[in-house]
């Protein structure tokens, strides 16, 4: 079954000295309530056309692998505002025949509606990235029902020219009003004179380490 949403979510470039019980700190002294979750590793492959459709239209197709469950999503940009992103997402958990054909073969299996979504024109998908993160993430919560993921996110991408490490801070609202999001945002943003992310994980990935328009290595 798919899975469709809109997905607005606030990114910042994270320095090395900073760490995640420091963001928790001030998410404390905001008042918020937040419930840690267990760190977690999960690798993203990242999938595009010869001629790079999807990186350069603001989507991006991925196969994620988080233990022994592996995900697809497509994600569509739709706007966005400072540090602050919307975006169309279509999610999808792979079956275990799913699973054996790509660990097997690397070859995907795209749900019909997701490939009317994807419009690729006769063009076929390859890999063109790989995103391997260390995740810590906590769920932060209000008495009004405001809830957002809060997440640290320890980057290795790897592409054509190489590998590169990168640091990154998310926050998604999972619900609430969108001015409480923004407001939150906002503070955790000059507390550490956090700098707004560029963009989604795979065009800061393929900026660093791939090659438009050439086979990755």
């Amino acid at each position: 079954m798919i899975e469709k949403k809109t997905e607005i979510e606030a990114k910042f470039l994270c320095a090395d000295a900073l760490d995640f019980d420091a963001l928790l700190g001030v998410v404390d002294i905001l008042g918020f309530r937040f419930l840690k979750e267990e760190p977690r590793l999960q690798a993203d492959i990242y999938l595009d056309t010869p001629q790079y459709t999807l990186l350069h239209s603001g989507s991006a197709f991925r196969i994620r692998q988080r233990g022994g469950s592996y995900t697809g999503a497509y994600k569509v940009a739709c706007k966005q505002n400072g540090a602050i992103f919307e975006r169309k997402e279509f999610e999808w958990k792979l079956s275990h025949d799913e699973i054996r054909l790509w660990n097997e073969e690397k070859k995907p299996t795209i749900p019909p509606a997701i490939m009317n979504e994807l419009d690729l024109r006769g063009q076929t998908l390859r890999k063109v990235l790989v995103a391997e993160t260390n995740r810590s993430a906590g769920i932060i919560t209000s008495n009004d029902g405001f809830k957002v993921e809060l997440s640290l996110d320890d980057v290795t991408f790897r592409g054509h020219r190489g590998q590169k490490k990168y640091r990154e801070i998310e926050i998604e609202l999972l619900d609430g009003q969108f001015e409480q999001f923004q407001a939150l945002t906002q503070r955790l943003q000059n507390h550490f004179s956090l700098q707004p992310a560029a963009d989604s994980k795979y065009k800061q990935g393929m900026m660093l380490v791939g090659k438009y328009g050439t086979s990755p290595a």
